[in-house]
């Protein structure tokens, strides 16, 4: 965030927006972007459990903000102990942000997004050799290679249903695996096979 007071409005807005509700807040800026911690359950002894569904509930009440605010939030944690972890977690979190998914729980990212957000940069450095001409191959093809081994997955490796979800005959699909069996060595109709060419497409592609 450029503007240190564009960002105090955004944390006077966040502190408004709960104001009606039990949540408790501190909220401050942290590396020119509004880092808030809430809280809903006030701590008894040593040990006291989250409160289920804090994210969620906080969910509506941040997209109240408008539309050009990006927020990220954590996991529910049960103590301030885990407030680095947290904050971990709402940056990745709000690297999944967009325009049109302005709120983004890390408890809803699915396994295959973290583990390629955490891991592909990794992979990119080990690339295996057929990547570069399987990918160029796909560009020159529009996206084709690649959106018939996606249309495979979806289909539980079935062709034909593959050919209805591309709009594409059978024997393109056929035509298409082929293909991609030439550049890469791999078959897109074996389940590993197939996972590790749109493991590939993914990690370049994010």
């Amino acid at each position: 965030m450029e503007l240190p007071e564009r960002a105090q409005r955004i944390a006077n807005a966040i502190s408004a927006a709960i104001a009606t509700t039990p949540i408790r807040m501190l909220v401050g800026i942290r590396n020119s972007m509004v880092t808030a911690v809430f809280s809903d359950v006030r701590r008894q002894s040593g040990w006291t459990a989250p409160q289920a569904n804090l994210a969620t509930r906080l969910h509506p009440l941040l997209l109240s903000l408008g539309p050009a605010v990006l927020i990220g939030m954590s996991t529910d944690k049960p103590s301030t102990s885990f407030l680095p972890r947290a904050l971990q977690e709402a940056t990745i979190a709000l690297d999944f942000t967009s325009v049109i998914n302005r709120v983004v729980q890390f408890a809803e990212l699915d396994l295959r997004s973290l583990m390629l957000h955490r891991g592909g940069e990794y992979v990119r450095s080990v690339a295996p050799p057929w990547t570069s001409s399987f990918l160029n191959a796909d560009a020159k093809a529009k996206g084709s290679l690649v959106r018939t081994l996606r249309a495979l997955a979806d289909a539980d490796l079935n062709v034909q249903e593959a050919g209805r979800r591309l709009g594409v005959h059978p024997n393109t699909v056929y035509s298409r695996i082929g293909r991609i069996k030439e550049l890469s060595g791999l078959d897109g109709q074996r389940y590993h096979d197939l996972v590790e060419l749109l493991l590939a497409a993914d990690c370049w592609h994010t």
